[in-house]
């Protein structure tokens, strides 16, 4: 028999995290929908795991996330070094069209493009950092959890990755002079 209870907390707990957790997935998949596939399957793995949809599990979502945009950059590594074997083959096309983001860049203001830009020129320990903690909401002991790192070096990458941020949006103040 279906439990309210546990439903309302699902349903809680898909509408908190959902947008975090694509937002975090989108450092690794560029594209949106397989950030959203990440997700999806995320979520279905969690559930299974912990049907009651505990706040203190909420962490381990992101590290589902996590290794689920990992594994699906793995496969289609591997299916585009399959399909460049077999390039002869004019059906299959070019592998590097799995990989192309869609452009929408002039919708986007300028303050906007320059901080995107600087988040992507970070190294993708900085911006996976950065992602958890601003977007997923998780304290510097839980992102050394779902990264499996010290929290020490969780803190540092934090602070790197601010430090690279002011210094592109406010370059002037960072000048030696």
């Amino acid at each position: 028999m279906p439990n309210p209870d546990l439903d309302e907390n699902w349903r809680i707990c898909f509408e908190e995290l959902a947008p975090k957790l694509v937002l975090y997935a989108r450092q690794w998949l560029p594209m949106r929908a397989d950030a959203e596939d990440a997700v999806q399957n995320a979520f279905v793995k969690f559930w299974r795991q912990h049907p009651d949809a505990n706040r203190d599990h909420y962490p381990l979502l992101f590290a589902a996330v996590r290794t689920g945009a990992l594994d699906l950059i793995r496969q289609r590594s591997r299916r585009a070094a399959r399909e460049a074997q077999l390039a002869d083959d004019p059906l299959l096309g070019a592998a590097e069209a799995l990989f192309e983001t869609p452009s929408g860049s002039q919708e986007i203001d300028d303050t906007h493009a320059a901080m995107a830009g600087a988040i992507a020129r970070l190294p993708v320990a900085q911006r996976e950092v950065l992602a958890l903690r601003i977007w997923g909401d998780l304290t510097f002991q839980q992102i050394a959890e779902v990264a499996g790192e010290s929290i020490n070096t969780i803190t540092a990458r934090y602070r790197y990755a601010l430090q690279a941020l002011r210094r592109t949006i406010k370059p002037h103040e960072y000048e030696r002079v």
